[in-house]
């Protein structure tokens, strides 16, 4: 059994209870389970024309091998070249891999490019990838990320932070539609009142724009930033927050804020104008707010600044910081949002984790002669940085960083009851016929009541309970998110939502009632679709048909008559479903066959590069998209699909595709690490701890130190449970039966 397969799958997610946004499974490029080795094949000169020219973004001809334990491929042509900022000056360079540079939409497992990042002045190497997980853990828009060794002609280069690109395929995993307008700022990106002609924020610097249009490009609009950037600067700092509702999604902006502050990053917008993407989301009209370049983190600091100990509300100096963080209401929210962090990173299960990455990563730590050249660093300063300042610009060791950030934090928090935090209300299905699912998310300190109040066009105002029970197409129960149907209705309807704590205290989302527009047409769901299946299920004809599942929320069978499917927005009356219907609460597959050949196929097929896919009718003459998805690029009998049934989230279903099922079960990637198979109590335990084994067969559970030190075996028998004695010294156990694990840790 391979040790550090065993290390990484134990990296549980701590913060499950924060999840919001999904994540793309890890695929191969991702696994967190090894340490895979990439290497490059490129002609000399082409190499030495990039690390002399270490400006230019030119991306040379190279061959792609990757290697991990189970997996390899070889032979891929992509563009090669140097990424990063102040890193192309340094002795060991950070570099970009992209697939489809030559071969126009080309991925490799799902992916369109890598970004190998050298963190070259992080003695752990480890500080990125720490802090990401963080984001994770809060439910944030995190990018996917572990460690790889990078071998060029055959020299080994180190080992290097594989991060997560922020890019089309990024926010298309995340937010399931058509990827909106996708901005990349950089310094001096302090988002100053240019006015509101949207031409004005297409400033360059340095050769390149502040505010980096990454999507959309050929249109060049600029219009969503001018209007997001003219509405801050209209919003004081003692008004509401409603002053920016309609715009902005001010409470996953303070999620964000939280855990830069929680990191010490303040290579960011804050403080460094610096680092950060507005991604204005087509499905909402909401700009949203996205982090990254994450390796200045947890103590690291060039300005003689303690940013374990900075004031929460003194982060920085520029606008979207501080008209955000000084008002009232949103430092409360901020405090609930760091004490969330706080009950993540303050156990010990948070820095076991990490030492489980260290000694993941300690193996190849020698082999990266380049990581010694610019700061000197050695294998000993990376074993010692969890704990221990290298010094210079690395002031504090990743553990004392956090727990000072968090004791800082704490008697920072303004005190006192926090009113419920109510993010913007999530409505499914433009249907007037049948039952439309609502869910939002709410946070508070304690179980708040959650109402919706809705009003039918024409009518008088109406209330229903929201619940968190995972009864009521609210997805899991405990998750902060709330959920209902409520019943269909022509014309559509007005609608808020409020909750109210223990302290009746109350809050409104959004501030003024919103309109959700219906039609006339049965309100039927795309429910997951598959665009890449090999080995799932035969269509009628045999064949293995991509395939879309509709689902139908209602308590009635409800007729398809009048609606229609495509994969093309221009072309929404490709395929009639006239003489379908789906059952109440029921589902209804249909064969991207590219034919009408046999009953459910449908005349066109699907791309598992991804494409969108539209359920629409037409009203008066003119079409109206009643539900839509942006399927994400997949691999082989991937699907993407309602995290549950009916519910608001999108998720990639890595080997769990369920067509004419609930869509239920564990995702793919990372999440599938997290579905053990026995369980151990007290954890952490003194000297003993009792492991259950709830299956029908008896275990053998092997028993190892974090840093893979055997310490024996133990039998559990079926539907039993048996007592480890643990006479070792104190610290991380990890116990593997079965291909999966559990990791305790042993007080001293």
């Amino acid at each position: 059994m391979r040790l550090n397969w065993i290390l990484a799958a134990a990296t549980l997610s701590l913060g499950a209870m924060g999840q919001r946004l999904p994540h793309p499974p890890a695929n191969q490029l991702y696994r967190t389970d090894a340490v895979p080795r990439i290497d490059i094949t490129i002609p000399a000169d082409s190499l030495n024309a990039i690390l002399t020219n270490v400006t230019s973004d030119y991306e040379y001809h190279a061959q792609f091998a990757f290697a991990a334990p189970g997996f390899s491929v070889n032979g891929i042509e992509v563009g090669f070249r140097l990424r990063g900022n102040t890193s192309r000056q340094s002795a060991k360079k950070s570099f970009k891999i992209s697939f489809n540079s030559f071969t126009s939409g080309a991925r490799t497992q799902g992916v369109k490019d890598l970004n190998l990042n050298g963190e070259h002045n992080d003695p752990s190497i480890m500080r990125a990838r720490i802090a990401w997980d963080l984001a994770r853990d809060l439910g944030l828009a995190a990018p996917r990320v572990n460690h790889v060794r990078l071998f060029i002609n055959g020299q080994a280069y180190g080992l290097y932070a594989n991060v997560e690109h922020v890019n089309d395929d990024f926010v298309e995993h995340r937010f399931a539609r058509d990827a909106g307008n996708l901005y990349k700022c950089l310094y001096p990106a302090n988002l100053a009142n240019l006015g509101s002609n949207p031409a004005l924020y297409k400033l360059t610097t340095g050769g390149r724009r502040v505010y980096d249009l990454e999507t959309n490009v050929a249109a060049d609009d600029y219009s969503g930033l001018a209007r997001f950037v003219t509405a801050l600067h209209a919003t004081t700092s003692t008004q509401s927050l409603c002053a920016l509702d309609t715009i902005f999604n001010v409470n996953d902006y303070l999620k964000w804020l939280a855990w830069e502050i929680t990191t010490g990053h303040w290579d960011n917008h804050s403080f460094n104008q610096n680092n950060f993407y507005l991604y204005e989301d087509p499905a909402s009209g909401l700009m949203h707010f996205t982090s990254y370049d994450a390796d200045n983190t947890f103590g690291v600091d060039w300005f003689n600044i303690n940013w374990a100990t900075r004031g929460i509300t003194q982060f920085g100096t520029y606008p979207l910081y501080t008209k955000i963080s000084t008002n009232p209401a949103a430092q409360r929210r901020l405090g609930l949002f760091l004490t969330e962090l706080a009950n993540v990173a303050g156990p010990a299960a948070w820095q076991a984790r990490n030492q489980q990455i260290r000694a993941q990563l300690a193996p190849w730590v020698e082999e990266d002669g380049f990581r010694t050249l610019d700061y000197g660093y050695d294998s000993l300063d990376f074993w010692k940085a969890l704990d221990v300042a290298a010094g210079a610009h690395v002031k504090s060791g990743i553990h004392p960083f956090m727990a000072t950030r968090l004791a800082s934090s704490a008697n920072q928090i303004p005190q006192g009851n926090v009113e419920p935090i109510v993010f913007p209300p999530r409505i499914i299905g433009h249907g007037s016929v049948g039952s439309i699912p609502v869910q939002v998310e709410v946070w508070d300190e304690g179980s708040p009541n959650v109402l919706l109040h809705y009003q039918p066009d024409g009518g008088t105002w109406q209330n229903v309970v929201l619940w968190d029970d995972g009864a009521h197409h609210d997805e899991a129960a405990g998750d902060r998110l709330y959920g209902a149907l409520i019943p269909a209705m022509p014309g559509g309807f007005s609608y808020y939502v409020t909750a109210s704590d223990d302290q009746n205290a109350s809050t409104s989302s959004p501030c003024s009632p919103a309109h959700w527009s219906a039609y006339s047409a049965p309100n039927v769901l795309l429910n997951e679709v598959a665009t890449a299946n090999v080995s799932g299920p035969s269509a009628p004809n045999g064949a293995k048909e991509d395939w879309i599942e509709l689902a139908n929320p209602g308590s009635s069978t409800l007729s398809l008559s009048g609606l229609y499917l495509s994969d093309s927005k221009s072309n929404l009356g490709k395929a009639s479903l006239n003489g379908y219907s789906v059952p109440a609460g029921g589902r209804l597959v249909l064969w991207a066959a590219g034919s009408s050949s046999f009953s459910g196929a449908l005349p066109f097929k699907l791309d598992a590069l991804g494409e969108g896919v539209y359920l629409s009718t037409q009203v008066s003459g003119q079409w109206v998209v009643l539900d839509e998805v942006r399927v994400p690029p997949l691999m082989a009998d991937q699907s993407f699909g309602r995290r549950a049934d009916f519910s608001y989230t999108w998720s990639v279903f890595d080997q769990h595709a369920s067509p004419n099922a609930p869509n239920a079960g564990s995702l793919g990637g990372l999440l599938e690490a997290e579905q053990l198979q026995f369980s151990g109590f007290p954890n952490p335990y003194s000297d003993r701890i009792t492991l259950r084994n709830p299956l029908a067969e008896p275990i053998v559970v092997e028993v190892f130190t974090s840093l893979g030190q055997r310490l024996g075996q133990i039998e559990v028998a079926a539907h039993s449970e048996a007592t480890w004695n643990d006479g070792a010294p104190a610290g991380m156990r990890i116990f593997a039966a079965n291909g999966h694990v559990l990791k305790a840790f042993k007080r001293g």
